[in-house]
C-alpha cells in the first residue's frame, strides 16, 4: 500500500526548527512512501536551505512546492530569481523533487502539484464582480504579499501561467494507461468548499481574493483521474466534497485543507486504499 504524507506552511524562522523537528520524527513513524511539503517552507532563503535539511531525514521521497512567503524578495534575491532558479535548485541540491515541474509516480498512484497562485476568482460572493485592477490596487491593505513580492506578471497573469502548466501535466496523467487515480496539492486552495466564509465580514470576504483560485478548480475537477485535493495557504482547516457535474453519480472531488499554523504545524495521511476508492 502506497501512503503519501502532506504537509504545509511549516516558516522555519517563524515556526521554531524544534517543533520541525518533532514534525518530522512523527510523519517518519508513518513511514511515508512520499512526503510533501506543500509550500511556505522557510522565512528567506536561508531557512528553506535548513527547513529541507530537517525533511530530508524522512524515509521514502520528499516533494516540495513554494508557498507566497517562499518567493518573498529578502536580502539579496528577487521574487523571480527565487522562482526561476533558487527554489528549484535548493530543492534538487536537497535530493527532493520540485513538483512544480515533475510528477510522482508509485504504482497506479501519482502526485502533482504546484503553488497554484491567486487569481482574485476566491473573493466572497456577496463581493461586486470588480475587475482585477480593483483587487490590485487594494492588495497592500490585506496581504503583505504586496509589499515582498516583486516580479514582472500580475497575479492573473501568474496564475494562468502555473494553472496552465499543472493541467498539462494532469492531461499527461488522464492518457496514462499505467495511472489510475491522481492526488494534486496545490499551496493556495482552488474550491469554494475550501474556503473559510464569513458573509458578515466584507474586509475578510475581500481578503479572499488573495487565498484561493477557483478558475484553477474548474479545470482541474474536469480532469476524471484526479480524485483528492489537499492545499494549504490559509491556515484553516476545512474537508468537503466537489460535486462534479459532468460525472456520474457518486464521483466527487475530495478536497481539504491543512489547518496548518504557525508554531504549529500539521499533516495529513492518505494511502492507496483511499485515492483507487474514490476512483472506482
Amino acid at each position: 500500500m502506497t501512503r503519501i504524507v502532506i504537509t504545509s506552511d511549516l516558516h522555519l524562522g517563524i515556526t521554531s526548527a524544534a517543533i520541525l523537528r518533532t514534525l518530522m520524527s512523527t510523519i517518519a513513524a508513518e513511514e511515508p512512501d512520499l512526503t510533501v511539503l506543500a509550500g511556505d517552507i522557510g522565512e528567506g532563503l536561508p531557512n528553506v536551505v535548513e527547513c529541507l535539511k530537517i525533511f530530508a531525514q524522512l524515509p521514502g521521497e520528499v516533494a516540495v512546492l513554494a508557498g507566497n512567503h517562499d518567493v518573498w524578495a529578502r536580502a539579496n534575491y528577487s521574487s523571480q530569481d527565487l522562482w526561476e532558479r533558487h527554489l528549484p535548485e535548493t530543492v534538487r541540491a536537497a535530493g527532493m523533487l520540485w513538483l512544480e515541474e515533475t510528477v510522482w509516480q508509485h504504482d497506479r498512484i501519482a502526485v502533482a502539484g504546484s503553488l497554484a497562485w491567486y487569481d482574485y476568482s476566491a473573493a466572497d460572493p456577496t463581493i461586486p464582480p470588480y475587475p482585477p485592477k480593483f483587487f490590485a490596487e487594494r492588495k497592500g491593505n490585506y496581504n503583505l504579499d504586496a509589499k515582498y513580492v516583486h516580479w514582472p506578471w500580475s497575479d492573473p497573469e501568474f496564475a494562468v501561467r502555473l494553472g496552465d502548466a499543472l493541467c498539462e501535466r494532469l492531461q499527461g496523467l488522464e492518457t496514462d494507461p499505467r495511472v489510475h487515480s491522481v492526488l494534486v496539492v496545490s499551496h493556495v486552495p482552488l474550491f469554494e468548499e475550501q474556503m473559510c466564509r464569513k458573509p458578515h465580514d466584507p474586509h475578510w470576504g475581500l481578503s479572499n481574493a488573495y487565498f484561493g483560485n477557483l478558475t484553477l478548480g474548474q479545470r482541474v475537477q474536469e480532469m476524471s483521474k484526479v480524485q483528492m485535493v489537499v492545499s494549504g495557504h490559509t491556515h484553516i482547516g476545512l474537508k468537503g466534497q466537489v460535486r462534479r457535474p459532468n460525472f456520474p453519480e457518486g464521483h466527487a472531488l475530495s478536497v481539504s485543507v491543512l489547518g496548518s499554523d504557525y508554531h504549529a504545524p500539521v499533516y495529513s495521511v492518505i494511502d492507496s486504499t483511499t485515492l483507487e476508492g474514490n476512483g472506482s
